[in-house]
């Protein structure tokens, strides 16, 4: 939670969890942001309708109904599958060497992307040098939604998971956030 809450009430919804060298994290909870993880009380991972109530436990106490979806890796995935069930209730998608799988979802989310392009839900993939996806995922990605007529920048740390962001990289990924969420 953060000291001082920002106007409108932007929060981020994390479909894993917070790390605690996660510069982005640490900054947008200095500006005001809550950052959320949904409850994983399943071994299968995700549940929809968990996901569905914290969602619903966030608004209904005045939280932004568009809120920041991040996720690391698979849970990426997982916070696409919920955005593209509920695509009006997504500010933007911040992914971190993102792997577009999701146990929530029987259908890819890689093979999914036109709805979110249709909502113009913007995407941030920010992938380290070394990311063992960023081939098959990020850039796949990068194609399909600029096709669709969707808007995706890609961050590359050209460092490599060990390091944080370029201080330069770090401002564009805070920009991009905060100019998205309301």
């Amino acid at each position: 939670m953060p000291k001082t809450v920002a106007r409108g009430k932007p929060w981020v919804f994390r479909a894993d969890a917070i790390t605690r060298d996660a510069a982005i994290d640490q900054t947008l909870l200095a500006r005001g942001f809550h950052i959320v993880i949904p409850p994983l009380t399943a071994q299968s991972g995700a549940v929809k309708t968990q996901w569905n109530n914290a969602y619903e436990l966030m608004t209904s106490h005045g939280f932004s109904k568009t809120p920041v979806m991040e996720g690391t890796g698979t849970a990426a995935g997982e916070a696409y599958a919920w955005a593209i069930e509920n695509p009006d209730k997504v500010a933007c998608i911040v992914g971190h060497n993102p792997a577009l799988r999701s146990l929530m979802s029987k259908t890819a989310p890689l093979e999914n992307l036109a709805t979110l392009a249709k909502a113009g839900v913007p995407l941030l993939h920010v992938c380290d040098k070394r990311d063992p996806w960023f081939n098959d995922q990020t850039k796949v990605v990068e194609q399909r939604y600029n096709e669709l007529g969707g808007q995706i920048t890609v961050v590359i740390n050209e460092d490599d998971a060990r390091y944080s962001l370029a201080s330069a990289d770090q401002s564009r990924v805070l920009d991009f956030i905060v100019g998205k969420a309301k």
